[in-house]
């Protein structure tokens, strides 16, 4: 195994699992991979439509048929290539074209064109813990761009690399786990990082012998507090407040899905829905992620660090109404209540 890479003395360093991270390589200032490689394995991208839907639904009923547990001592870490087609992202683009309120192709959006090759990983990750699908709640996303969104947007090779970040208890049979994806160019092209995806999930019904296993997560219960936020708090009168608005026909579940991967049947059917607990289908919580960073992009927001958090279902079939304040934002569905919240700003 060999050593990493020397880092200047006066360079910022993230250390991520698994690997360490410079923020200011002496090759043009964008971060590089500099630790030992993790072996790469082929997974199917959404574009291999037979390949992809086999390997998606193996997964899925594996996830949703085995017994609950959180075994955080049994994961491993993961990466695959993945190549972005054309037509992948002409896909991605007319979809979030026709849920917004205005077009301009000429600005950038740093669409996740990576997903399904994401999701995929982020299978393993939880069947190595041994989550049943059922008790998983995805509450938190967080994308940070290290490179520009222009190389985030124009890279149509590149390689993840997805690994466990946290699992903690909650206490209540609850859980909370983060999982990280690292995006980067292909090694043969020098490894340079692109950004990294962190999404949070609350695991609920965990076995008690499980959680005594993990560490406290009381500092996370204020992030579960803010999810109870249904009150819309940003003043969309202000001076500084920017508006607009995000269309969620009845088949965005569907749509969605056909772009990032993500057929849970619980964003396309009814009685899918009500298995969850959920009244009716709601739009996939990185759709809405999607949905709100064009809306940055559109009106020049800061996409640096890109925050979202999910408040309550944003259900099919509605218009929901954006307000932008500052660094913050809030969409609101039809009848008031905050479906998410966050902030997209200029700094790391």
């Amino acid at each position: 195994m060999s050593a990493p890479d020397p880092i200047p003395p006066d360079t910022h360093v993230e250390r991520l699992k698994g690997q360490r991270v410079s923020t200011f390589t002496q090759a043009g200032g964008a971060a590089a991979l500099q630790s030992p490689d993790t072996p790469l394995r082929q997974v199917p991208c959404v574009s291999e439509r037979f390949r992809y839907a086999r390997a998606y639904w193996t997964a899925t009923l594996r996830n949703l048929t085995v017994t609950h547990a959180l075994k955080a001592e049994h994961v491993g870490t993961y990466a695959s290539p993945i190549v972005i087609t054309p037509a992948l992202r002409a896909e991605w683009q007319r979809l979030f074209n026709d849920c917004g309120d205005r077009t301009d192709p000429d600005v950038p959006v740093p669409y996740l064109y990576n997903q399904s090759v994401g999701t995929l990983l982020y299978t393993r990750l939880i069947a190595d813990l041994g989550i049943n699908f059922r008790h998983l709640l995805h509450v938190q996303h967080e994308t940070k761009h290290w490179a520009s969104v222009a190389d985030w947007v124009s890279t149509d090779r590149q390689e993840l690399h997805a690994s466990l970040r946290t699992a903690s208890r909650l206490g209540d049979g609850k859980a909370m786990i983060s999982l990280r994806i690292a995006i980067h160019r292909p090694r043969a092209d020098g490894g340079v990082l692109l950004g990294t995806v962190n999404d949070r999930f609350i695991i609920r019904s965990v076995p008690d012998a499980d959680l005594e296993k993990l560490a406290s997560g009381r500092a996370l219960l204020r992030t579960l507090a803010e999810l109870r936020r249904k009150e819309p708090q940003l003043d969309a009168t202000a001076s500084d407040s920017v508006t607009g608005t995000i269309h969620v026909p009845a088949d965005m579940g569907k749509r969605f899905g056909r772009v990032s991967g993500d057929f849970n049947p619980v964003h396309t059917t009814r009685w899918a829905a009500r298995l969850f607990g959920v009244k009716r289908p709601f739009l996939q919580g990185l759709g809405l992620r999607n949905a709100m960073i064009r809306q940055l992009a559109l009106h020049g927001r800061p996409l640096k660090r890109f925050t979202i958090s999910f408040a309550s279902p944003a259900f099919l079939g509605q218009t929901l109404r954006v307000v932008m304040q500052g660094d913050a934002f809030e969409l609101i569905d039809e009848s008031g209540l905050v479906v998410a919240f966050g902030a997209g700003n200029a700094t790391t």
